[in-house]
């Protein structure tokens, strides 16, 4: 799902300075104003939270199951991979990333097959989760659905999230919880269970995120890609990052490293700009 850009194009009309007639210079329209000025307040109405690096502790939800092998990856160099060992590649990427960027920053991994299992406990050591990433072995999705609720039941024994507390909310918290779901089927339809208490409860948690990354075949007409994203999306709470990305080597690689930025500190997903350089 591409974002559209925070900064509107320039505006193909022009205007001459009275005071230097000899040089035309590019104005912005009125609605291009209003459409930066109404994605503004947006960001502004997000909670009151300190724009600060704190560490994260980053939950890895990895799913392992795939609906066809055959459907592969191709980079540049010719070079192909399966579905699931391109969501490893990409996740390696994503930890070492993450860990040359905040050292603090913590891991622990969820392996997706029928059932979710915990697998890895939090660590600030890439080693440990990528070994164990390592050895996961994938499986053919056979389930027409999988259930969350199961993997909620989990987090609920695994993980703390700092109160947020208006009266001090410039101060930072310790710490941020983020879980992001490595989705690969096409044909398994998340069933998130909006009833919840505990996911009721993580939704109102200004310190919990949740981002998305559904990596799905390319024939959706074959495949329900369309009906397993909208299940995705009630994961969100507002403040999500969702992409999804078909057998594309590069996009998949570029959705990755959008999630890089610190839930803190990005702005709505739909008022990222990825552009480079001024576009006035």
């Amino acid at each position: 799902m591409d974002s559209p850009d925070i900064l509107p194009s320039c505006s193909n009309s022009n205007v001459t300075d009275s005071n230097d007639a000899g040089n035309v210079r590019p104005h912005k329209s009125r609605e291009d104003f209003a459409e930066l000025r109404d994605q503004t307040i947006e960001n502004f109405q997000k909670p009151n939270l300190p724009n600060v690096n704190v560490p994260e502790k980053i939950i890895i939800c990895l799913d392992l199951c795939y609906d066809n092998e055959n459907s592969l990856y191709r980079l540049g160099d010719g070079t192909t991979f399966t579905p699931v060992k391109m969501l490893k590649r990409v996740l390696e990427f994503f930890i070492h990333s993450k860990h040359a960027i905040n050292k603090q920053t913590k891991f622990a991994l969820v392996m997706l097959k029928e059932e979710p299992c915990w697998l890895q406990g939090f660590t600030n050591n890439p080693k440990d989760i990528l070994s164990v990433v390592d050895y996961l072995s994938p499986e053919e999705s056979t389930s027409e659905t999988f259930d969350f609720q199961k993997l909620f039941q989990i987090l609920k024994h695994e993980i703390q999230v700092p109160e947020y507390s208006q009266g001090d909310c410039i101060l930072p918290p310790p710490y941020v919880v983020r879980m992001i779901v490595l989705y690969g089927r096409s044909n398994c339809v998340p069933q998130i269970p909006q009833d919840d208490p505990y996911f009721i409860h993580l939704k109102k948690q200004f310190y919990f995120y949740i981002d998305i990354l559904l990596a799905h075949e390319e024939d959706c007409g074959m495949y329900k890609c369309e009906e397993v994203y909208d299940a995705l999306q009630d994961l969100d709470n507002g403040y999500s990052y969702v992409y999804e990305v078909s057998r594309n080597a590069t996009k998949i690689h570029d959705c990755i490293a959008k999630l890089l930025a610190h839930p803190l500190q990005r702005p709505l997903q739909k008022n990222t700009d990825y552009s480079f350089g001024c576009r006035y």
